[in-house]
């Protein structure tokens, strides 16, 4: 592969400086490749959810228990640094970024908290470059790094082994949350066979 020019640089740590959050933007299932991992809110009413994007990379999503109002809360699919990324792996390039969100969770005024992990990627392999970790509201406004006051709330142990399905459960609502082949399911109480959240 030919070197890069500095220029060429400049542009990818300029990506990864203003790169990602955008305007407001209706999504859909469409828009979600695979679920990752998913943590429900405080009041468990919302359900806030990392999942690997058509780019590529993992953007943070919210929705409501029920299936509606899915919301993008993190635009990192629109950073040129991911599109960089993407094309770099298509042709099986190395020397490149890529900015993914992981790890959502909720603060206990319930707020989104999630991680912003920077890798590189190179000839020496894959590293993480760089951590950051945000808060944001659920309607997406007041994205903010996090603070010593942000207390994070966990509502279901992390399990390292059991990861081809998480499940939680919502006591108010009577409802269990299942993470299950890359995808959100909901069990009511008195059913017996999971449906898709988002539809």
């Amino acid at each position: 592969m030919p070197r890069m020019s500095l220029g060429i640089w400049m542009a990818i740590f300029g990506a990864i400086i203003i790169g990602g959050c955008s305007g407001a933007v209706n999504y859909s299932k469409n828009d979600i490749v695979n679920i990752t991992d998913f943590e429900l809110s405080p009041d468990e009413a919302k359900i806030a959810f990392s999942a690997i994007t058509p780019v590529g990379n993992f953007d943070i999503w919210v929705v409501d228990i029920d299936g509606k109002n899915l919301k993008k809360l993190t635009f990192q699919d629109h950073s040129p640094t991911n599109h960089i990324a993407k094309f770099f792996k298509k042709h099986r390039w190395r020397n490149f970024f890529e900015i993914d969100m992981h790890y959502p969770g909720w603060t206990s005024d319930g707020k989104v908290i999630f991680c912003q992990e920077l890798t590189s990627h190179n000839i020496w392999g894959v590293r993480t470059a760089n951590l950051l970790f945000w808060t944001i509201n659920s309607d997406g406004t007041e994205k903010k790094p996090k603070t010593e006051k942000d207390k994070y709330i966990e509502t279901r142990p992390f399990d390292p082994i059991n990861r081809a399905e998480i499940s939680s459960q919502s006591e108010k609502y009577k409802i269990e949350i299942l993470l299950k082949d890359k995808d959100l399911l909901i069990l009511k109480d008195g059913e017996t066979s999971p449906k898709r959240l988002i539809q």
